[in-house]
C-alpha cells in the first residue's frame, strides 16, 4: 500500500483503530511533530478526540544526523540505542552535547507552537500515539517513556509504516500497535507516500489553532 499523503494515512489508521478498538470515546491523540500531526489530526477528527503534541527530537549520530542513536524530549531522561552507540563507538561527550542541543531545539519548538505539558490531562487515559512512520523507533520509545512518566493508561501506537524489526522492538513499550504497512525491505518512511513533502512548524501551528484541536 502506498499512501497518497499523510491525510490519507491518518484515514487508513482511523479505519484500523475502529476495527480493533471499540471503546475510544475517552482516548486522546498524541502526535509527534511535524509529520505526525497531519496524520493524528485525521484520527482526532474522525473519532472526535482531543489532540496534543509531544515534541521529541532524534539524537543524530556523528557525521550522520539522519541516523538516530536515540531520542529526547525537552525534559526527562533520553532514550539511547546502546547497541548502535557501542557499534559506532560514539563518545559520551558527543552524546551529552547532542542531548543538550536537541533539548534546546525541543523547548524552542514547544514555545513556538504554544505547547504546555499538563500531566493531569494524560493521567489514566488511553493514549493513541501517532507519527507518520517509524524509521528507527527511537521517537516512539521516547514517547512511551514520557507518557508513562505522566501516568498514562493504555498506550496505543498508530503509525502507517515501519520495518518488521522496529515494530517488534516497539511492541515492548505499547499495549497495542496498529501499523498497516510492515515491511522487511523498509528503507525510509517516504517510500510509502506519493506526497511526502516537508511539514513546517507554521503549518502545524495553523492546524493546532483549528477546530480539530479543541479540547473536549
Amino acid at each position: 500500500m502506498i499512501f497518497t499523503d499523510r491525510i490519507h494515512a491518518g484515514q487508513i489508521l482511523a479505519q484500523r483503530l475502529r476495527n480493533f478498538n471499540k471503546d475510544l470515546n475517552a482516548a486522546i491523540v498524541v502526535s509527534i511533530p511535524r509529520g505526525g500531526v497531519l496524520v493524528g489530526a485525521q484520527i482526532a477528527k474522525i473519532f472526535k478526540l482531543p489532540i496534543f503534541l509531544l515534541v521529541i527530537k532524534k539524537l543524530g549520530a556523528p557525521n550522520n544526523s539522519e541516523l538516530a542513536i536515540g531520542a529526547t524530549a525537552s525534559f526527562g531522561k533520553p532514550v539511547l540505542d546502546r547497541w548502535l552507540i557501542a557499534n559506532l563507538d560514539v563518545p559520551s561527550d558527543y552524546i551529552k552535547q547532542e542531548v543538550l542541543n536537541k533539548r534546546r531545539e525541543a523547548k524552542a519548538r514547544e514555545k513556538f507552537l504554544g505547547i504546555k505539558i499538563e500531566p493531569k490531562k494524560f493521567e489514566g487515559k488511553t493514549i493513541i500515539v501517532v507519527d507518520d512512520g517509524l524509521a528507527t523507533g527511537q521517537t516512539a520509545k521516547m514517547a512511551a517513556k514520557i507518557l508513562k512518566q505522566l501516568g498514562s493508561g493504555k498506550l496505543i501506537l498508530a503509525v502507517p509504516c515501519a520495518s518488521s524489526a522496529v515494530i517488534e522492538e516497539t511492541r515492548k513499550d505499547y499495549n497495542e500497535v496498529i501499523c498497516p504497512q510492515i515491511r522487511d525491505d523498509f528503507a525510509a518512511v517516504g517510500q510509502f507516500y506519493r506526497d511526502f513533502r516537508p511539514v513546517e512548524d507554521e503549518e502545524v501551528k495553523q492546524l493546532l489553532s483549528s477546530q480539530l484541536t479543541t479540547d473536549h
